[in-house]
Formats: structure tokens, sequence, C-alpha cells
């Protein structure tokens, strides 16, 4: 007996921080807002409202030539509990329709009916028109919603109908929905892959969908297989629930005690990537770092300490493994052992600062992950870690440490 056929909506705000504002300022509505810093930081446009997008500005703007382009705009910094709170709002309704919820980030989720649509007699479309009119009439902020059978058709689909539209690819329709579409819509396909694929002459999805499987894996590894699916309407990722840990900890032991300290100072290193990447692919970040060294006659030494504002940044991340190692004088005895934790862990929505450095580093980093999505975590290491080949076995998916658990 085949399962039934599913039916996912996703729904994401319009404009999100900036119609947040609009909605706890009423007058903002008649101004276009932009969020981000003040017009006169050196940061970049976060979110712009659509009467400013309307006018040129985007995301990633440099704060400057936004105010250039719509010197009437209200510039905002910002306020995350503001955000979190209509978010909350957001969940409440979602889950008077199913208990299936997905929350990827503040303001982006997924919603299966599958289970429930017998239940409330209405149409998956009447439902999402529905919840869009009770989320509005909480929060004045509008949501666009998508309906399909797999999460990735819904995700596409509620972007081509903003702001408030509601957009349905019924069951069977699937593939003449996503082949006239242009290639970047497709989940996973970012600017690296798209050029890659527009230098084989593949624009559209359904031109993606004509390349053979076996090519699309010799030019991005297990992303081609990805991408060939999801071109041909395979996605049966389900939708579930998110759980944010509470912390996210790795740990190692060294084969011998050691007195190498740069060998510890590497580990720990090496330790910090494995966290950073974890965090910017489950969009998650943190705040108070914890370092651990373990010596040999068992004897800990832990300190801990909060950074300014969570992160996801590695190298923001293992600054402060540095400075809290290098508050005291390691003992006359070898290590047998050190872990890192990262704890205050939340859902990464929002940054209050956006500077250009801040914007070069999250580039450099996307593009680190990239290659190692593509070519495996040891394609591309840090000169200070090259030590760390004396020691332990490299394979492609990183160092095989004396923990196995952790050598993920």
């Amino acid at each position: 007996m085949n399962p039934p056929t599913r039916t996912i909506l996703h729904f994401d705000a319009d404009a999100f921080f900036a119609s947040v504002e609009q909605g706890f300022t009423p007058p903002l509505r008649k101004h276009p807002v932009i969020v981000g810093g003040t017009e006169d930081q050196r940061g970049v446009v976060h979110t712009a409202s659509y009467a400013a997008r309307k006018q040129g500005v985007y995301t990633g703007m440099p704060l400057k030539q936004a105010k250039q382009l719509v010197p009437d705009a209200v510039f905002l910094k910002g306020n995350f509990e503001h955000y979190k709170a209509v978010s909350q709002v957001f969940q409440g309704v979602y889950y008077q329709y199913t208990p299936i919820v997905e929350m990827t980030s503040l303001d982006d989720a997924y919603l299966d009916l599958t289970g429930t649509l017998n239940y409330h007699k209405k149409s998956p479309v009447e439902i999402a028109r529905e919840i869009q009119e009770k989320i509005y009439a909480a929060v004045q902020v509008t949501v666009s919603g998508g309906i399909g059978s797999s999460k990735c058709v819904a995700r596409i689909a509620s972007g081509l109908n903003k702001p408030a539209g509601i957009t349905n690819i019924p069951h069977g329709t699937e593939n003449d929905f996503l082949q006239p579409l242009p290639v970047e819509q497709l989940p996973g396909v970012g600017p690296m892959a798209k050029e890659s694929l527009h230098q084989i002459g593949v624009r559209t999805i359904g031109q993606l969908a004509s390349v053979p499987k076996i090519v699309l894996i010799q030019r991005f590894g297990v992303n081609g297989k990805k991408f060939w699916e999801l071109a041909h309407g395979i996605d049966s990722r389900e939708v579930k629930q998110k759980m944010v840990p509470k912390q996210i900890s790795r740990e190692t032991g060294f084969e011998e005690d050691v007195c190498d300290i740069d060998l510890v100072y590497e580990v720990l290193q090496y330790l910090t990537e494995r966290i950073g990447k974890k965090l910017r692919e489950e969009k998650l970040t943190g705040q108070t770092v914890s370092v651990k060294v373990e010596y040999s006659d068992h004897k800990r030494y832990i300190k801990a300490r909060s950074l300014p504002e969570p992160t996801d940044c590695t190298d923001t991340i293992y600054k402060m493994v540095r400075e809290l190692l290098g508050e005291t004088s390691f003992r006359r005895l070898r290590v047998r052992r050190v872990g890192l934790t990262l704890a205050k862990i939340e859902c990464k929505n929002w940054q209050g600062k956006l500077f250009n450095e801040s914007g070069r580093r999250e580039a450099l980093e996307a593009s680190i992950d990239e290659i190692r999505r593509k070519f495996g975590f040891t394609s591309i290491m840090s000169a200070s870690q090259i030590n760390l080949q004396k020691h332990y076995r490299m394979e492609k998916s990183g160092y095989v440490l004396h923990a196995p658990a952790l050598t993920r």
C-alpha cells in the first residue's frame, strides 16, 4: 500500500525584521524601514521593507549606500526580543493546525498537514489563508506560503508570490512547476554552484534535471546527487521539530599523555572548527565558551567565559579558547585529555552588528564550508594545524581522534 501523498505548507515572513518594527511602531508603516544599523554606521542592510526594496535597497547593501538611495528611510538597529516574541506568536498559530511544525528560523517554518486535513475539513489553501489572517490580526506581519508534496517544492513556492501570497502546487504537477525556474531557486545551489552550472549551460531546473546524475556527482560530490534528486522533485525529508541543544561539546583524549603545549592548542583549534561547522550547518549560535584540560593525574582545569554576543564564527570562538588557556600556567604534568563546550545555544536569527568585516568573515566561512561539503573536511585546513598530521591519521572526513564519537 502506497503511503498517502504528503501536504506540506511552508511559511516565510515578508521583510520580517522591518515588518515587526512597523508592527510594534505603527507610525513607521508610512516610511521605508531599513534594519541593520544607523545610517552612518559601517554596517550593511539586514532587512528592508518593501517600500525600500522598490527603490533598490537589498540585503547586504552598505547602509550608507542605502541612505543615498532612500534618504527618507528610517534606519534601525533592530530588537531581537521583539522578533523572538513575534516568532512565538507564529508558532502558537501554526500549532492550531498541526502538531508537526519545524521552525527553521524565527520567521521560517514547515507545517505537515497530511494527517490533519480531514480533521479541519478545509483545503490546504483555506488553512493557509486562515493562518495568514490570524498572524496579521495578532502582530500586523504578513507571511507568504507555499503548498506542495515535499519540503523543497513548498519552500520554492512560498517565495514566488510575495508579499502575502499563497502558491499551491498540486500533486503530480511538481515537474512542470520546477522545470522553468532558475537553477538558483533550488535549495543548496548557492553562488558558487550556480556559476559552475552556468559554465556547463545549465540555467534552469529543467536543464539540471536532464544532466546525468553521475556527471553532477563528479562535479559536485554528494551535493550533485542531492541536486539531481531535487531537480526531479525527489525529496523525502520529513517535517520534524527542531530541538535546539543546550550545548555542543567536542572532547578527545591523547593516545599517550603529551607535554607539547602547541599540540594541545592545535587540537583545541581543530575541535573549535568542528563546532563552528556544526553551528553554521544547523543555523545556530553559541555564547559561553568552556575549555577543559585534564592532566595525567586526572585533575582538571576548567574555565568558561561568555562572549559579548552569540556567534557561529570559528575564529571568534577560538580567540576565546586561547584567552582562557592563556590565563593559567600549565602544570608540570602531561596532558591526557582536552575538551571544548559551547553553551547558551540559540537559533541564528539576528546579529546586532552587521559591519563589512563581519560580512567578509561570513562569506569566507561559507566558502570554506562549501569546499568541505564538496571535497571533505580536510580538503582545506589551517596551516597552524599542520602538526596534527604527525599525531593523527587524516581522512577525508577529518582527523581520526582518539575519541571515535568525536571524529564527526
